[in-house]
């Protein structure tokens, strides 16, 4: 049983030190990633204006979902007006950032690595070693920047769709008004309140970027080993995703 519990905390530091060296390695190389933007731009249009779509969609149904089950309690309460600033607060706070998260983390961490992976095992990796190319600064890098800029401007982009949906459900199913759902959603929120959705979500982005190219990268065992590697990747970046919203909002409101 101890041996059991040694090794898996053994692995769970491994991994944490790898992904952490990794990130480091990726940010002192953003000067030389500006030689050649080509690569990073492509990986900014893969994960965002991809994922844009989908990111907006959810955060519509999002903001929709939350308005109905919060505003009918509150309607029998005659309270339903106050829908907007609760609506606004949770988006910006929690369910924008990390829902943008978990859609990038499905879908774009497990291209990552399922790309990665397969190159790795494929020896395609060593061959750019040889060339005296770093992996880290050819692959990790552009992927891991383009995650940091487009995960913010997703999050953003999917908030605002939330609140247009929260505001459509509450004039339909509450009778609250367009005029009374912005001024309270506007009279809550402040700068601190943006602050600290834009925060989770670029410190969610290099989470779940940096774990899935890191298990990319490390991956062996053939066709198979690509498939484990990219479901720990996925299993590893929700759960980071879920632990970092948890420290940040106790650091940032506790």
């Amino acid at each position: 049983m101890w041996s059991t519990i040694e090794n898996t905390f053994g692995r769970l530091f491994a991994v944490s030190g790898g992904v952490l060296l990794l990130f480091g390695r990726s940010v002192a190389d953003v000067r030389i990633c500006r030689r050649d933007l080509g690569r990073l731009l492509g990986q900014m249009n893969a994960i965002g204006v991809h994922t844009f779509p989908l990111a907006v969609m959810i955060g519509l149904f999002t903001g929709m979902i939350f308005a109905l089950n919060m505003g009918l309690p509150l309607r029998d309460y005659g309270a339903q007006n106050n829908i907007g600033g609760i609506l606004g607060v949770a988006l910006v706070r929690e369910l924008a950032p990390v829902f943008t998260a978990f859609i990038l983390a499905a879908r774009v961490g497990a291209a990552i690595t399922a790309e990665l992976g397969t190159m790795a095992v494929s020896d395609e990796i060593d061959s750019l070693r040889v060339l005296g190319i770093r992996p880290t600064r050819y692959l990790a890098t552009p992927r891991i920047v383009a995650s940091l800029v487009m995960n913010p401007i997703l999050t953003t982009y999917s908030c605002a769709a939330g609140m247009l949906g929260g505001a459509l459900l509450a004039q339909t199913y509450l009778g609250v008004g367009p005029s009374t759902y912005w001024e309270h959603l506007f009279r809550v929120m402040d700068l601190k309140e943006i602050n600290t959705g834009l925060t989770k979500a670029l410190v969610f982005g290099g989470l779940y970027s940096s774990i899935c190219v890191y298990y990319g990268l490390t991956t062996t065992g053939g066709a198979q080993g690509v498939g484990r590697s990219t479901t720990r990747a996925v299993v590893a970046s929700l759960t980071s995703i879920l632990v970092a919203d948890f420290l940040l909002t106790r650091a940032l409101f506790g």
